[in-house]
C-alpha cells in the first residue's frame, strides 16, 4: 500500500523572465568650454527641464581653470613693491626723490626702472615675485660693479665712493626666510649709499605690520636700523644727519653682513586672491544675480576657495635661503568628482531655454582712507588663451 501514501503532485508555476521596472532618470547635465572671456551665453533649442525648475535643484558638478592673468598682486594701478634710493645729497638734479640717476642716452630710465620693483604685470605664485626680487638685487651689484659709486664734481652723490670693477662683490640680495618673512641683505657698502622705500601703505602692513615704515635703512658701522633716513626741508630730500661713522667698508664680500627681516608672512599675507565664483542666470531661490539693475555677484551658484598651500624646505643643512614648492601650476581642477557638490534649490519657471554663466573672482583689497582690509568681488580677468570648463547637474527633488 506504498502507493497510497505518495503525495498528490501539484504542478509549479513557471518563473516569470520579466525585466525589472527601471527607473525614469531626469538628471540633466549642461557643459560649456569657454576661452578668451569670463562670461558665455547659451541659447538651447529645447528646454533644459522637462518640468518647472522648482522640480529640480542645480549644482556644479566640475569646474577646471586655466587662467593665466589672476594675479596675485593688484596691477595696472602703477603700484611699487619696493624700490632702491640713494642715500646721497641731490646735487640739484630733477630727480629730487633720490631715485637713480639718469642711464645712457637714450635709457633714462633704465636704472630706475632696474632698481624698482614695479606691479606692471600678472604674478601668479610667489616664486615670480621672488625671483623679482632677485632681479632688483642683481641690478644693484651690478650697477655698483660695472659703474661704480663715483663722485661727480661738484658734491658728493654717494656717501661712500666705490671705484668701477673694484670688486666681483654680490652687494645686495633679497630673499626669504623659513617663517615666510621678506628679508632684505646687504654689504656695508650697500646700507651707506642705498636705502630701500615702501612707496605704499598695503605692502608695509604686508611685509612689516607696520602703516609708518616707509624706508628701511641700516647703519653701515653699527647694523642698527636708522629710523628717518630722509627729512624733509625745504621741500626736498636731503640726507638726515646721522652722529656715527659711515665710512666702515667692512668686507664687501660679506652680503649679509646687514640684514633687515621683516615681521609679516609673505606666504599668508601677500596673495590677494580669496575663492573662484561662478554667476549663472538660473532662478535660484534667494539668489538673484540681477540686484537693483546692476549685475551682482553676492549669490553664486558656485564659491571655491583659491588656496594655495606652500611647503618648504632647506636645501643643504644650514643653508640661508630656503625652497618653496608651488602646490600646482597651469590647469587647475577645483570642483572634481572627489568633491561634494553643494546644490541650490530653483525657483517656478516653465522653460529654461537661455542660460548664462560668469566667472568671478573674490580679492582683499585696502581701503587707504580707513586704513581697513576688505574684499570686493571683480569679474574674473581672462586672456585671449585662457579656457575653463564647468559642469552643471540638475537634478529632480
Amino acid at each position: 500500500m506504498a502507493h497510497s501514501v505518495q503525495p498528490n503532485h501539484k504542478p509549479h508555476d513557471q518563473l516569470r523572465m520579466e525585466a525589472p521596472s527601471q527607473k525614469v532618470h531626469s538628471d540633466k547635465y549642461v557643459s560649456a568650454f569657454t576661452t578668451g572671456t569670463a562670461t558665455v551665453d547659451m541659447t538651447f533649442r529645447n528646454p533644459v527641464l522637462p518640468k518647472s525648475a522648482d522640480h529640480f535643484k542645480v549644482g556644479i558638478d566640475e569646474l577646471t581653470v586655466n587662467l593665466g592673468n589672476l594675479s596675485m598682486l593688484e596691477y595696472g594701478v602703477n603700484d611699487v613693491l619696493f624700490r632702491v634710493l640713494r642715500r646721497g645729497n641731490n646735487l640739484g638734479q630733477v630727480d629730487a626723490n633720490f631715485q637713480m640717476i639718469d642711464g645712457p642716452v637714450g635709457y633714462e630710465n633704465q636704472w630706475r626702472d632696474a632698481f624698482e620693483f614695479k606691479i606692471d604685470r600678472a604674478y601668479l605664485t610667489i616664486l615670480e615675485i621672488l625671483e623679482r626680487c632677485t632681479e632688483v638685487a642683481t641690478a644693484v651689484g651690478t650697477y655698483i660693479r660695472e659703474e661704480g659709486l663715483v663722485q661727480p664734481g661738484g658734491g658728493a652723490l654717494w656717501t661712500m665712493p666705490f671705484a668701477a670693477g673694484a670688486g666681483h662683490f654680490e652687494h645686495f640680495r633679497v630673499s626669504i626666510t623659513a617663517n615666510g618673512q621678506l628679508r632684505f641683505s646687504g654689504n656695508r657698502l650697500f646700507w651707506a649709499n642705498f636705502t630701500i622705500e615702501i612707496p605704499h601703505e598695503k605692502y608695509r602692513i604686508i611685509m612689516f605690520k607696520d602703516i609708518t615704515k616707509q624706508y628701511i635703512s641700516l647703519h653701515s658701522g653699527s647694523g642698527n636700523e636708522v629710523a628717518q633716513p630722509y627729512v624733509d626741508a625745504g621741500g626736498l630730500l636731503t640726507a638726515a644727519i646721522y652722529v656715527g661713522n659711515w665710512n666702515v667698508l667692512g668686507d664687501p664680500n660679506q652680503v649679509d653682513a646687514c640684514e633687515y627681516v621683516g615681521s609679516g608672512n609673505l606666504l599668508n599675507t601677500l596673495d590677494r586672491r580669496v575663492t573662484l565664483e561662478v554667476g549663472c542666470s538660473l532662478p535660484l531661490k534667494n539668489s538673484p544675480l540681477i540686484d537693483h539693475g546692476e549685475e551682482a555677484p553676492d549669490f553664486v551658484i558656485g564659491r571655491f576657495m583659491f588656496h594655495q598651500p606652500y611647503s618648504m624646505k632647506n636645501s643643504s643643512l644650514g643653508h640661508p635661503i630656503p625652497e618653496i614648492t608651488v602646490p600646482h601650476l597651469g590647469t587647475l581642477t577645483v570642483q572634481g568628482p572627489r568633491d561634494r557638490i553643494v546644490y541650490h534649490h530653483l525657483q517656478p519657471q516653465q522653460k529654461i531655454q537661455v542660460l548664462r554663466l560668469k566667472l568671478w573672482a573674490r580679492v582683499r583689497t585696502y581701503n587707504t582712507v580707513t586704513r581697513a582690509w576688505g574684499m570686493k568681488t571683480i569679474v574674473c580677468p581672462v586672456d585671449d588663451m585662457d579656457y575653463w570648463h564647468i559642469r552643471m547637474h540638475f537634478v529632480e527633488k
